[in-house]
């Protein structure tokens, strides 16, 4: 069992890739309070609220836009975007991004709208 101040080192090229149209997830596991996700996304990807989780993601590379409530929001390569649980969001664009989520990310936190 990790400890919760442990140092851990995780590489993507270990990671399992786990396709969800539009997108291609690769789940970092860090420990209950966080975790973090490397996502490629090409097209769009639905209205989602979650839950439990706040979510921080940041736009490596590529553009789109984030549709945040009633919102939308033009983003590229290094945007930072925070999502608090509980708020209704989309994203349509090309891009890579970093995601983190605390607590943990448990995918039945997340709501389809």
């Amino acid at each position: 069992m990790m400890k919760m101040n442990e140092v851990k080192i995780v590489r993507k090229e270990g990671l399992e890739k786990v396709k969800k149209d539009p997108m291609v997830i690769f789940p970092y596991k860090i420990n209950p309070n966080f975790s973090a996700t490397y996502i490629e996304i090409d097209g769009n990807y639905g209205a989602i609220k979650c839950l439990r989780e706040d979510r921080i993601y940041f736009i490596i590379e590529g553009s789109g836009k984030f549709i945040i409530e009633d919102n939308e929001y033009e983003v590229k390569n290094g945007d930072l975007i925070f999502i608090p649980m509980n708020t209704p969001y989309n994203i349509i664009g090309k891009m890579s991004c970093f995601l983190l989520c605390s607590p943990e990310f448990n995918p039945d936190d997340d709501v389809w709208l």
